[in-house]
């Protein structure tokens, strides 16, 4: 290559490339070559201190903790560590596309920035001290030292830049969801809350009355308390009312019920103040709503399920909730079976037809608190909050009996719809979206096995036969 031409080269690269490029071009390809070792012989020490350190990290811990991120995390950040200082010059847009992945995956686990930045320094800093251990002359450490961190600093601002970029696209998604939801009929969803919170005061208070034996049900635990921490707080985020109700709900549960529970006859003030505080919490409840405006729709339009954009907003913030209060969390992947048969045969009216009716079954299954959403063509996901494996086992079979109950009979002939769905309970791992392909790979399976049929993923699928 000679000189005349690098300017032509240089100039074809994107921006982001000709920094990378800079940088590389900057070193001794033997400077390259010696930090290449370097990292190659005490890479596996400096992750395994970056990851001991980390653990004990507050704010680390509950993303590194779990045994699926413990067995993929060091053999990943070596990997990572052996492909940024390799002897050779990198392929740059291979280089900027993995780090660009990495901040993506960061922004979807929701690790704090700050934790990556933390997390980088402590690796800087082993590989500057095995620089140092060396026997290279001053001149050749200082530009090694140079290379190493300009390396890293450059790294972690792609990455930054990507976790940025991807949380800016989840907060308009947040906002475009809420207002969406709040588009569809208000009034209704205010008086079908009103109604559960209703149903929960009377049941117990007819719990207290009639002795029932512990434990009484708790208000967090019913059709309005899951409403309000899975949906509610989407749909009134940051609001003082939501924080008034949070703060009344736990007066209720850990206060005024465990000690009525304990007074025969219950005292009659008790009673009162327990009166006053569910009306004090529909009182809030009416107040989020009027303040709320009604918008126009945007779910789904033939089915009024939720749009697939929304997807990665609401399962980022139902892993981050079953990680923080430890409660479970599952997911059906549901397909519809023979369905290109059904729109050959009855043509697209005709399948339209069953994606609707699919839908309102979908909705007749499950609870106000769960996630509906049309993930494809002939595809639904539901994201079932706090519910275990076997619980969400239930829920699939009982909609896969229901869906058997639909007909196609647009022509006067008759034949059944069926679907296979995969289920999958959330296991720790952060990244939702390995929670997303487990229950597909479930899915498929229950394909294989003949269709009609629901099948929980578990790790030994990985080794069946696909579909």
């Amino acid at each position: 290559m000679t000189v005349d031409t690098l300017p032509s080269i240089t100039s074809s690269l994107s921006p982001d490339e000709r920094e990378w490029q800079l940088i590389i071009d900057a070193v001794d390809p033997r400077i390259r070559l010696i930090v290449a070792k370097t990292v190659e012989e005490r890479a596996p020490e400096g992750v395994e201190f970056f990851y001991t350190t980390l653990l004990n990290h507050p704010e680390a811990s509950p993303f590194l903790s779990n045994q699926i991120v413990n067995d993929h995390l060091h053999s990943a950040l070596l990997k990572w560590c052996l492909s940024l200082f390799s002897a050779l010059a990198p392929d740059l847009s291979s280089l900027i596309a993995t780090q660009r992945r990495i901040g993506l995956v960061h922004a979807r686990i929701r690790v704090p920035l700050h934790v990556v930045m933390h997390g980088a320094r402590l690796l800087k800093s082993t590989l500057r001290q095995s620089l140092f251990d060396s026997a290279l002359s001053s001149k050749d450490l200082s530009t090694a030292i140079n290379y190493v961190e300009n390396m890293m600093d450059l790294a972690i601002e792609t990455m930054s830049r990507e976790f940025v970029r991807d949380l800016q696209k989840e907060i308009e998604t947040d906002e475009a969801y809420r207002l969406i939801t709040l588009g569809q009929d208000v009034t209704l969803e205010r008086e079908v809350q009103r109604a559960a919170l209703l149903d929960w005061g009377h049941k117990i208070l007819l719990s207290i009355c009639c002795n029932a034996p512990p434990p009484l049900p708790l208000l967090e635990s019913s059709g309005f308390g899951l409403w309000l921490n899975h949906k509610g707080s989407l749909l009134f985020p940051n609001t003082s009312g939501i924080e008034h109700i949070r703060t009344a709900i736990r007066r209720i549960d850990h206060v005024l019920v465990p000690s009525l529970a304990l007074e025969t006859p219950p005292a009659a003030t008790r009673i009162h103040e327990l009166q006053a505080q569910i009306e004090e919490i529909r009182f809030l409840m009416d107040d989020l709503f009027k303040e709320s405006e009604a918008l126009e729709s945007g779910r789904d339009p033939l089915t009024c399920t939720l749009n697939r954009r929304f997807l990665p907003t609401i399962m980022a913030r139902e892993v981050a909730q079953s990680i923080r209060r430890q409660v479970p969390f599952s997911i059906l992947m549901i397909d519809i079976d023979h369905f290109k048969t059904i729109n050959d045969r009855y043509g697209h009216t005709g399948g339209d037809a069953v994606l609707r009716q699919v839908a309102e079954k979908l909705v007749a299954s499950c609870r106000t608190s769960d996630f509906i959403f049309r993930y494809g063509g002939e595809e639904f996901l539901v994201a079932l909050v706090e519910t275990d494996a076997q619980r969400a086992f239930q829920v699939a079979e009982n909609i896969r009996e229901n869906i058997t109950q639909i007909s196609t009979q647009p022509t006067g002939s008759t034949s059944s719809v069926t679907a296979s769905i995969g289920v999958a309970h959330f296991e720790g791992h952060p990244d939702y979206t390995h929670l997303i392909e487990d229950a597909d790979r479930a899915l498929y399976y229950a394909k294989a096995r003949g269709r009609n049929c629901t099948v929980i993923a578990t790790p030994n699928l990985d080794s069946l036969p696909r579909y």
